[in-house]
């Protein structure tokens, strides 16, 4: 299969290179289980390790990129699975989380401290349904005043992108980009969050589509990653423009070593 043809193909080169595996080569329905010395250290501008990372993408085709020395045992735990809902199985995610966590030990690591299950979405400028409603600016200081219990990332702010929404002198809602160091400028991973009290307004759909209309107006993607379960998140990402990308399943852990 070309990924060239794909929905997303820089999305699937970006992942290619984060999973250190040629998603271009994976045909649809297949599972492919890639050890890689990647899944032992933590990417640049991140603060944690994808110990496990799979991730099962919308046209079917699937990857789980694991620690080397973990690649048979997850094969066999992973072998003949074709509904990608198993990918969110609790007992699948505990066996899973054996194999890693030993692994984990023997490279000097500890093991992982957390197990997070996603959806993700993807768009580009040809996708992107505008909105807006509010004051919606760029953030660029991470001072501003902010609404009580708004997920404010600081890191994103300084050293990615982020748009936000401002009521009652305060940012109310934020939709931020990740930097990855692995074509920055061309894939953006991002997340939306709104204040409880100003959510229902519209507040989230305007930031989102701001930040996408900056991340695509040279032809890049995006992705859109939340909880399974968010069904307002969800529906936030497709009232934007936002079409199904994939499932994906991560396990975590710090990368201090012992």
């Amino acid at each position: 299969m070309n990924g060239a043809n794909t929905p997303f193909p820089l999305s699937d080169r970006q992942l290619s290179l984060r999973f250190d595996c040629d998603f271009s080569a994976i045909p649809p329905g297949q599972t492919a289980v890639v050890e890689t010395p990647l899944r032992l250290v933590a990417e640049e501008h991140f603060s944690y390790v994808r110990a496990l990372w799979w991730v099962w993408l919308a046209d079917g085709r699937s990857v789980v990129s694991v620690p080397p020395g973990a690649g048979r045992e997850v094969a066999a735990l992973v072998t003949g699975i074709t509904d990608p809902c198993l990918v969110y199985d609790p007992a699948l995610a505990a066996a899973l989380r054996r194999v890693i966590d030993r692994v984990l030990r023997e490279a000097g690591l500890p093991g992982t401290h957390g197990v997070f299950a996603d959806r993700c979405f993807a768009g580009n400028a040809d996708l992107l349904r505008r909105a807006a409603a509010g004051d919606c600016r760029r953030l660029t200081e991470v001072t501003l005043p902010h609404a009580e219990g708004l997920w404010w990332p600081p890191q994103c702010i300084e050293e990615g992108v982020a748009y936000g929404v401002m009521a009652d002198e305060m940012v109310v809602a934020i939709a931020y980009a990740h930097r990855t160091a692995t074509m920055p400028d061309r894939v953006a991973d991002i997340a939306v969050c709104t204040a409880e009290p100003y959510r229902r307004r519209g507040y989230a759909r305007t930031a989102v589509t701001a930040l996408v209309a900056h991340c695509t107006r040279t032809g890049g993607e995006v992705r859109y990653t939340c909880d399974i379960d968010n069904s307002a998140s969800i529906a936030t990402a497709r009232s934007v423009g936002f079409v199904a990308y994939g499932a994906s399943l991560l396990m975590l852990t710090k990368p201090e070593r012992i």
